[in-house]
């Protein structure tokens, strides 16, 4: 593939699956670099687009996961009876498993366990809503290959908020504190290397993860704004989404980092194309990534449907149906696959393998490999560095 030209190249390789080109970067350097541009990365990342995973927010064990928004694709796994995912970011997933925190990459299947902190009270099937919006998960790119990340925590005292941060080791409390009356709160989003959260009266809570620094921004909700809202990262930074039965407002936080007042500007608005108003019972705006927009909606004879619109085509597709079983609310992630390592994935702790069941199920789900098979290769690393583990306790016990 040497001699090829770049355009031809492109296309050839637009039609490889993540897996495969993860694979071919690792046998042929004139590929690797040709992979790892970064315009060939942004091309294909668009084509291949994004998978949705759907669970119940509390009560039902069944993820639902539909590859690159596919409704003939739809796969149902009982999977998290053990485990529950509180966030996604940049192809990696923030698990809880029994009392322990997990960033899995279901992809690379590498993994990494971590304790709560002393303020978290994360259960699987316990699972407070408004405690899940405390977290934040952000995901950086280290350099071409290499991905990091770390989970914030945001500790509500009543009138101050504290943080603390975990890059995977363990839990640090910062010294930034907020003062300000407590409120409900949207999940956060990452944007230009900050969280924020958006609070119940319009300001936004920021956090930088260079600076490790929180403010409060006073924002104005835009006039005329509805129930049905949405705050997510867009292709214009933070967005805000605002829909009626008829038409869905999107807005773009401008100013956030300059010294003039942020506000929200309308930037797009579409129809509301899938609304029957005298069969719908309930509906809602739950998941958006600048590309796609996910709309559930219940209808008065208790089906559900997903329904996605892609801005690019300008038109909507009826994903298909959530199953009857799962709980009214649910938590939707749009999740991109990735083949990056991740600082401190090499790496598996020692309790790593008693958990094996609960990751090999996620990986099953959204890779296809067989149960069996993920939980062999599994294993056999947990048990490579469990021995590593053990011979590294040893030499300190002796240095000791």
């Amino acid at each position: 593939m040497d001699g090829l030209p770049r355009d031809l190249l492109d296309k050839i390789l637009f039609r490889v699956d993540l897996r495969s080109l993860s694979m071919m970067r690792c046998t042929h350097r004139t590929l690797e670099t040709h992979i790892n541009d970064p315009y060939f990365e942004s091309e294909y990342s668009s084509r291949v687009g994004s998978d949705l995973l759907h669970i119940s927010a509390y009560g039902s064990c069944y993820l639902s996961y539909n590859p690159n928004g596919d409704s003939r694709s739809l796969k149902i796994k009982d999977t998290l009876r053990d485990s529950h995912i509180l966030a996604s970011c940049s192809g990696l997933l923030l698990l809880v498993i029994d009392n322990l925190l997990c960033v899995l990459n279901p992809l690379t299947k590498k993994f990494q366990f971590f304790t709560q902190s002393r303020f978290m009270r994360f259960t699987p099937g316990v699972l407070c809503s408004e405690n899940k919006r405390h977290i934040g998960f952000a995901v950086d790119q280290v350099d071409r290959t290499t991905q990091s990340f770390k989970v914030v925590h945001m500790i509500d005292m009543g009138r101050t908020y504290k943080f603390e941060i975990n890059g995977g080791h363990s839990w640090r409390r910062l010294e930034t504190t907020l003062t300000c009356d407590s409120s409900l709160m949207k999940p956060p989003v990452y944007v230009d290397g900050s969280l924020h959260w958006l609070r119940n009266d319009g300001s936004i809570v920021t956090f930088s993860l260079e600076t490790e620094e929180a403010r409060l921004i006073p924002v104005k909700f835009p006039p005329g704004l509805t129930l049905k809202t949405l705050f997510a990262a867009g292709d214009n930074g933070i967005t805000l989404i605002s829909a009626t039965e008829e038409v869905i407002y999107f807005y773009a936080l401008k100013n956030i980092l300059s010294d003039q007042r942020p506000k929200w500007v309308l930037v797009k608005q579409i129809h509301n194309g899938v609304m029957d108003k005298k069969k719908i019972y309930y509906w809602n705006v739950v998941a958006y990534n600048g590309k796609c927009l996910v709309l559930s909606e219940c209808s008065r004879d208790l089906n559900r449907v997903v329904h996605v619109y892609h801005l690019s085509a300008n038109k909507w597709v009826n994903m298909g149906s959530v199953p009857g079983w799962c709980d009214a609310n649910q938590d939707f992630f749009q999740f991109t696959r990735s083949v990056f390592s991740v600082v401190g994935q090499e790496k598996i702790s020692a309790w790593g393998n008693r958990w094996i069941s609960s990751l090999s199920s996620i990986i099953e789900l959204i890779d296809g490999s067989s149960s069996e098979k993920v939980g062999n290769h599994l294993r056999k690393r947990s048990a490579e560095h469990n021995f590593l583990y053990e011979q590294s306790t040893n030499r300190k016990r002796r240095v000791v």
